[in-house]
C-alpha cells in the first residue's frame, strides 16, 4: 500500500536551493575546520595565530549547514527511515567529535585512536551523513516532480 503524505507538509521546490545552500555552508565549515585544525596540529602555525581563531567560526558554519540540510530534507518529504539512519550516524559522529578522549576510551569504541583521530572520524561521519541526506532529498524531490508530471 503506498505511503500517503500530507501535501501541506511537503514543499516541492524547497530542496533545490535549501539543500544546496545548507550543503555549501556545511562544506565551507568542514573545509575551514580541517584547514585550521590541521595546520595547528601539523605544527605549521601556532595556536595563538590568527588562523587558529577560524575553528569556532568553522564549527558554527558546520553546525548551521547540518541543521539546514536535515530540516530541508525533512520538509521535502524524505522518508523517516532515512532521516533516522542519518540521525544515528550524525549522533555517533557528534560523540567522536565532541566527547572528551577519556570517554571514547572508556566506552570501548575508541579503536585505539588518539583524540585528534576521534575528532577526524566524527567530522567525516557527520559530513558523509549530511551529503547522503542531501543526495536523498534531491533524488526524492526529482522523483516526486516526475510523478506529478505524469499525473
Amino acid at each position: 500500500m503506498p505511503e500517503q503524505r500530507s501535501s501541506s507538509n511537503v514543499v516541492p521546490g524547497a530542496p533545490r536551493y535549501g539543500i544546496a545552500a545548507g550543503l555549501a555552508i556545511h562544506l565551507t565549515g568542514f573545509a575551514l575546520g580541517v584547514i585550521s585544525i590541521g595546520l595547528v596540529l601539523g605544527g605549521v602555525i601556532s595556536i595563538e595565530s590568527g588562523l587558529a581563531t577560524l575553528t569556532p567560526f568553522a564549527d558554527a558554519l558546520y553546525g548551521l549547514g547540518l541543521v539546514a540540510v536535515v530540516a530541508v530534507a525533512a520538509r521535502a518529504g524524505v522518508p523517516m527511515k532515512y532521516l533516522l539512519v542519518a540521525g544515528a550516524v550524525i549522533g555517533v559522529g557528534l560523540f567522536y567529535k565532541s566527547a572528551p578522549h577519556e570517554i571514547h576510551m572508556a566506552s570501548g569504541i575508541g579503536f585505539g585512536l588518539s583524540h585528534n583521530g576521534h575528532i577526524v572520524v566524527g567530522t567525516i561521519l557527520i559530513t558523509i551523513s549530511v551529503v547522503a541526506l542531501a543526495v536523498l532529498a534531491f533524488v526524492h524531490n526529482r522523483s516526486k516532480q516526475q510523478e506529478e508530471r505524469m499525473a
